[in-house]
């Protein structure tokens, strides 16, 4: 198999920021020109940056209840904590206060990536002594333990939304994380394999659409389809066809046009047969995007395209099937991104 397409990584940064609804962060970090075809220096390069200008800002603070034992009276002293402690033999006593510490769940989160990142093997050497700079900045940060639960926990507002890229960016290390526990090792599974950067793909295309289409002509959103059948079948039997959930629908409400794309991350845009070594688009992928334009119950014209990333060579191709227009694009993602912009929107006029 081809290797899988190389993407520069500001092109990465500007798609997790449209996949994440955080594109008002988008100019907050400065990235270069560099390829990544390594998961575990591409998100370390993004974190240094992010986390440098969190570091310019200021972290987040919060006040945090703490029962400490001292020897002057802060906040109100805790008797019953005091007497198991014997404090008062000691001439100091169990205090409860309150303390506007940076010590949150938000920086312990990102100081747990950092030392993750830092642990991998396959980081440049490079990006790994410019994170253990920056760990020095969350010297008096612990580090706490990454969940599924403690992501859903998590709660943004304007004062915390800076922090949203990162966090989202440390979710999705934790996603493709495998833990060596007896050797405390670290790697990430294979994240084409594992259908995260397809994930990503199809987030950033429909949000994309969202952001800069105008919402008084267009419609954008992502319905299931119901099957057009014939006559009247079972539950039972309507349990057994395949769900139709689309990618991206977009409807021009003007001129009554609705256009279905289904986005595929591949790493082979088209795959040669068993008896010939012309290259075709996969049958499967053909059927699926045919079988969504022929069981839209939109009123007006219905067309279709299959949207892969270019891996080798553009493709713009037209078919009209029984009745319905039939597009196969290539979108460009090693491009420049006013390029890659103009290439979305040309789908759509």
């Amino acid at each position: 198999m081809n290797e899988s397409p190389k993407i520069p990584i500001k092109n990465i940064y500007y798609m997790l920021c449209y996949a994440w609804n955080v594109l008002e962060q988008s100019d907050n970090v400065l990235l270069g020109s560099e390829k990544f075809d390594n998961i575990y220096n591409l998100f370390a390069r993004i974190y240094i940056n992010g986390t440098g200008s969190l570091i310019k800002r200021g972290f987040n603070r919060y006040y945090i209840q703490k029962n400490r034992e001292t020897s002057t009276l802060k906040g109100k002293i805790n008797i019953s904590d005091s007497i198991k402690a014997q404090s008062f033999h000691q001439g100091s006593m169990v205090c409860q206060f309150d303390e506007f510490s940076k010590n949150i769940k938000l920086n312990q989160i990102i100081k747990t990536t950092i030392n993750i990142l830092i642990k991998s093997p396959q980081l440049d050497a490079d990006l790994k002594n410019k994170l253990l700079k920056i760990r020095v900045h969350f010297s008096d940060i612990e580090d706490i333990r990454l969940s599924k639960e403690l992501f859903s926990s998590l709660r943004y507002n304007r004062n915390n939304n800076h922090y949203r890229m990162l966090i989202n960016i440390s979710e999705l290390i934790y996603q493709g994380l495998i833990t060596n526990e007896e050797h405390n090792k670290f790697s990430f599974s294979d994240f084409v394999r594992d259908n995260q950067m397809a994930r990503l793909y199809e987030k950033f295309v429909l949000n994309f659409y969202k952001r800069h289409l105008d919402e008084s002509i267009y419609k954008v959103y992502a319905p299931k389809l119901s099957w057009n059948l014939d006559g009247e079948i079972s539950d039972k039997e309507l349990s057994l066809l395949p769900e139709m959930r689309t990618d991206i629908v977009i409807e021009n409400k003007v001129i009554n046009i609705q256009l279905i794309i289904d986005t595929k991350y591949y790493a082979q845009t088209l795959v040669s047969s068993n008896w010939a070594d012309i290259e075709k688009i996969r049958t499967a992928h053909l059927f699926q995007i045919l079988a969504y334009v022929n069981n839209s119950n939109f009123l007006g014209e219905i067309k279709g395209i299959l949207l892969y990333p270019t891996v080798e060579k553009e493709i713009n191709a037209n078919y009209p099937i029984l009745g319905k227009s039939i597009g196969i694009r290539t979108l460009n993602l090693n491009s420049e991104w006013e390029d890659i912009s103009d290439r979305l929107l040309s789908f759509i006029q």
